[in-house]
Formats: structure tokens, C-alpha cells, sequence
């Protein structure tokens, strides 16, 4: 059985409009690093050829890009995002955690269930 450091290698691929460079990792991983034009892309693809990681650093700035079993984010202090657009997709359910829970709005807030709403509390306000 080979070590880690063995499957190292480096591979480098030019043609006229890109240059790419592939890295082999440990069980079937590959990194790859290619350059087209003002566009630079990092690649960590498994074994058998599927993203699993995407950075595509542009002129306008940082695409990521991650297909996992799972993703975990982990900080002491806190957890921002910041966008013009947040999307949450979950096919299951969408759990918060037992710390309280707050939903501001400068606008209109729309509540739409395809089921029944239950609303469980000590105390429950209504305007």
C-alpha cells in the first residue's frame, strides 16, 4: 500500500485559453487549479468525478460552491450572512435550537403553510 505523500502529483495541462493544474489526494480526490482568462477555479472532486467543492474567484469576486453528506459551521462569537437574497431549502424539516427566536420585518411578513399553523406558547400576543 502506497503513503499518502506517494500519490502525490502534479499534473499541468496548457492549451491556448487555460492552464490547469490536478493534484492527487487521499481516497480518490482530486484538486485541481485551473486559470481561464481573468477567471480562476479550484476544484476538489471524489472518486469518481463528482464536485464536491467549487471556488471560482472572479473579477467581481468569490463563487463557492459545496455539495456534502453534511456541513457544519462552528463560531464563538456568531454566525453572519449578509445578502440581498437568503434561501433556505429544507425537503424534511427545519429545526432551530432552543435559544430564542427572533423574525424582524421593515416590511410585510407572510406566513403561508400548506397545513395546519400551530402557535404553542405560555403567552401569546395578538395586535
Amino acid at each position: 500500500m502506497s503513503s499518502p505523500k506517494e500519490k502525490l502529483g502534479l499534473v499541468t495541462e496548457e492549451d491556448e485559453t487555460s492552464e490547469s493544474r490536478e493534484v492527487s489526494l487521499q481516497n480518490g480526490r482530486r484538486l485541481t487549479v485551473t486559470e481561464q482568462g481573468h477567471t480562476q477555479l479550484v476544484e476538489i472532486r471524489g472518486e469518481g468525478g463528482l464536485l464536491e467543492l467549487r471556488i471560482q474567484l472572479t473579477d467581481a469576486g468569490p463563487i463557492l460552491q459545496m455539495d456534502a453528506i453534511r456541513m457544519e459551521l462552528k463560531a464563538t462569537e456568531a454566525v453572519a450572512i449578509a445578502a440581498p437574497v437568503v434561501e433556505v431549502h429544507a425537503s424534511e424539516k427545519l429545526a432551530l435550537s432552543s435559544a430564542e427566536v427572533s423574525v424582524k420585518s421593515t416590511g410585510d411578513l407572510a406566513i403561508e403553510a400548506g397545513g395546519e399553523v400551530r402557535v404553542v406558547g405560555t403567552m401569546i400576543y395578538l395586535n
